[in-house]
């Protein structure tokens, strides 16, 4: 009996780990399943955009099939190269399955008149007005007392706008106002996310016998980076990618900005682990104000010129490439530089439809990398032109290499 107790023991052990095991298993093949699908949806546009009247054909080798509505005629399978044509533009919805059977997110099939750009080139100063107060942070303090305070700490945080000060907005430095109300409550209404509130902060007396309440702000931003490309309406793009607070991700929120002529006066080479960058000087005098600036987003900086700088510098019209005209191989960056435009020969490396780091490059024009070693800051916006057609913009640089960079297409970067 106890031989056999011993047994049944063995047995069951057995069959709980059997069943652990085809756990672990299932576990291990879903979420391989759950990575391949998102692999596949990486490989996926969100948006095809499609010359009226003209075959376009995609090749994005995944194993989905796809039908349309009306307007777009096209049922086809995805793993090989197929063509769509549209005789009317608008929006349209192609459905898609893997293996013809799981549902994945549709896409976005955008038919769209040919479109031509100005592409710029040229170096821009700009200068935007945040939409509020920015908080920078905040931060402890000394009090009269000598101990470490930081009132504001518990009222905003960094990447927080304050909107109005004790119910108006001040167009002077925070500071200032609250030097008036010395230990006098203030009501900040603060805009954060989509949410706006008002909370209450008291300044407190420094040992040095002003009043803080701990909060780091700013109400503006400066930089120089390249304008990517004018449209017939005189619209323009810049940069490629937002102008964002510091060293943080977040994209500012603004209320109006500039854009100015700049002198560069310097480039600083990269090297690996330090980015190069150009130096400029920007002289915010009226006759240098160039554009208005109306938008910062994740995408770039968008607004409309105020001087026809398409004369000036004598830009004429490219067609523009969508994101399935893009493949790797021989590419150029344009840029201004030595009195005139000059394009310089890059190889596209990689293509990824998932992020805003759409395009990787690297730079073999010997003469760009004997001026900056690769891509440098302030490069942000260069145009990248593939088959004589605008297909994308620079956007970063590689900080272990700076010859390599990212670009995110051109049509990331057109009107809604």
């Amino acid at each position: 009996m106890k031989g056999m107790c011993s047994l049944k023991k063995k047995i069951h052990a057995k069959t709980i780990l059997s069943v652990f095991a085809g756990i672990i298993a299932g576990i291990a093949i879903f979420a391989g399943g759950c990575i391949y699908v998102y692999n596949v949806c990486s490989d996926i546009p969100q948006q095809i955009y499609v010359v009226c009247n003209q075959d376009t054909t995609i090749d994005l080798n995944v194993p989905v099939v796809a039908t349309a509505d009306a307007g777009v005629d096209t049922s086809a399978d995805l793993s090989k190269p197929f063509t769509v044509k549209a005789d009317t533009t608008g929006d349209y919805e192609l459905a898609l399955k893997l293996f013809g059977i799981i549902p994945l997110p549709s896409v976005n099939v955008c038919v769209v008149d040919e479109k031509y750009l100005y592409p710029g080139g040229f170096q821009v100063g700009l200068y935007l007005k945040t939409e509020g107060i920015y908080v920078a942070g905040t931060g402890e303090f000394k009090d009269s007392t000598g101990n470490m305070v930081c009132p504001g700490m518990e009222a905003v945080q960094a990447g927080d706008y304050i909107t109005a000060v004790d119910g108006s907005y001040i167009n002077y430095e925070l500071n200032k106002y609250i030097q008036t109300k010395k230990e006098e409550p203030v009501v900040l209404t603060v805009k954060r996310d989509s949410g706006i509130f008002d909370i209450s902060v008291t300044p407190v007396r420094t040992d040095e016998g002003d009043y803080k309440v701990g909060i780091w702000v700013k109400d503006d931003a400066q930089g120089i980076g390249t304008l990517t490309y004018i449209d017939s309406d005189n619209n323009f793009a810049a940069l490629g990618h937002g102008i964002s607070a510091n060293q943080s991700q977040q994209t500012l929120s603004i209320n109006s900005g500039s854009l100015y002529n700049t002198r560069i006066v310097s480039i600083v080479k990269g090297q690996k682990g330090t980015p190069g960058e150009f130096i400029g000087t920007i002289d915010y005098k009226g006759v240098n104000r160039i554009g208005n600036i109306e938008k910062n987003s994740v995408c770039g900086v968008f607004g409309s010129m105020t001087k026809d700088m398409v004369n000036e510098y004598g830009i004429t019209p490219v067609k523009v490439g969508f994101s399935q005209e893009v493949h790797k191989g021989k590419a150029y960056i344009r840029m201004y530089a030595d009195g005139g435009f000059k394009d310089y020969e890059i190889k596209i490396t990689g293509l990824s439809y998932s992020s805003d780091k759409n395009i990787t490059l690297k730079v073999v024009s010997d003469e760009l990398i004997d001026k900056t070693n690769g891509v440098v800051q302030g490069m942000s916006g260069c145009p990248i032109i593939q088959d004589d057609k605008i297909v994308g913009a620079v956007t970063h640089v590689f900080i272990d290499d700076p010859s390599c960079g990212y670009g995110i297409f051109i049509e990331n970067m057109l009107p809604d």
